[in-house]
């Protein structure tokens, strides 16, 4: 598989976190300090719909679905390869959203992801958490561990980008 394909399936993957249970689950969490203030960063990546805006890896980005029966977005991959994926949940106030992989190319199952921006310790920064757990799948722990680390370290990569 292509790091492409890799961060492009893993960057979409995810939901509120506790999906993956019993011992094959996996847990990644990857944050960074953002030289932004936390409204700044929020006002980039908190709209559900609009990942394609700052995360290298989506080329398009397709919503369906209304809040009676979910919400999902369909990313295109730059190979192509589409991944669906569900918000679970959304808070303005916490600057946060979950959201699960419905169906795609990542090699994990049960799939739950949560995205957190909060005030970093210094005026005019922020902290960027992505979080998720998950259950390998066709591949090792460690393998699925580093997909799913780099998808979140080029995110992050994408947010500074934009910012700048």
């Amino acid at each position: 598989m292509r790091f492409t394909t890799v961060v492009s399936l893993a960057a979409f993957a995810a939901s509120g976190l506790g999906a993956a249970s019993g011992a094959n689950a996996t847990d990644v969490l990857k944050s960074t300090v953002i030289n932004h203030s936390a409204e700044k960063v929020w006002a980039l990546i908190g709209e559900y719909g609009h990942l394609n805006n700052w995360h290298p890896a989506v080329v398009k980005l397709e919503l369906s679905g209304d809040g009676g029966n979910g919400l999902y977005r369909s990313l295109t991959l730059p190979d192509g390869a589409i991944l669906k994926e569900k918000l679970l949940s959304y808070s303005l106030e916490d600057m946060s959203y979950s959201y699960s992989i419905v169906e795609g190319p990542l090699p994990v199952q049960n799939y739950v992801s949560k995205i957190t921006v909060r005030p970093g310790d210094s005026e005019g920064q922020s902290v960027i958490e992505w979080s998720s757990t998950f259950e390998p799948a066709g591949v090792d722990e460690a393998e699925a561990k580093k997909i799913v680390g780099g998808i979140y370290t080029a995110g992050f990569d994408g947010i500074n980008d934009k910012l700048k």
